[in-house]
């Protein structure tokens, strides 16, 4: 299900790793990558690679959703040592 975002905000990414036994890990670092629709030119899409910032056991990071057009946008958390990565979807409503 998508996480719908009013365009223009900014949006705040929270993360926590598991392992394959659900036990909580905290690796070296983690980056999320966004793609997005431009707001200029609709069919171009661009992806944006943001370096997570780890406060404890979580890692955040923030998207301003001004650059995108309104319309659905993916996200991917990646980190070193992880299976695969988290993803999901965004929708930019205005």
């Amino acid at each position: 299900m998508p996480i719908n975002v009013t365009l223009g905000s900014t949006v705040k990414f929270t993360v926590e790793f598991f392992d394959s036994n659900q036990i909580l890990t905290v690796p070296t670092s983690a980056t999320i990558t966004v793609t997005y629709p431009l707001s200029s030119a609709n069919l171009t899409l661009v992806s944006c690679a943001i370096p997570m910032t780890q406060v404890g056991s979580f890692f955040t990071a923030t998207w301003g959703s001004g650059v995108a057009a309104l319309g659905l946008s993916s996200y991917s958390v990646s980190a070193p040592g992880q299976a695969s990565p988290t993803t999901g979807t965004l929708r930019v409503l205005s």
